[in-house]
């Protein structure tokens, strides 16, 4: 079985593979900073389904409850790496 690469990034394809063709042979993220993500790809689109949107709102909410993000991705990051 031959692997499919992404003609963006020239990566293999392999979360989104079963959607390789629907995705005009890239990843998703490939596809969606290239046809959908509208200006800056470092800054939120308006897509909720853009990884940078769902950064900003979780980002946002852990503030909201008093939590500081930075420290909770630390401390979660260690936790995946304590159980590996």
């Amino acid at each position: 079985m031959s692997q499919n690469i992404c003609v963006k990034c020239n990566k293999p394809v392999i979360e989104s593979a079963e959607q390789y063709e629907v995705f005009e042979k890239m990843h998703w993220l490939c596809f969606h900073l290239e046809f959908e993500h509208e200006g800056d790809p470092d800054i939120p689109c308006g897509d909720v389904s853009c990884p940078w949107w769902h950064i900003k709102v979780y980002r946002e909410k852990l503030e909201q409850m008093g939590e500081d993000p930075s420290k909770v991705l630390e401390s979660a990051i260690e936790d995946v790496i304590s159980k590996q």
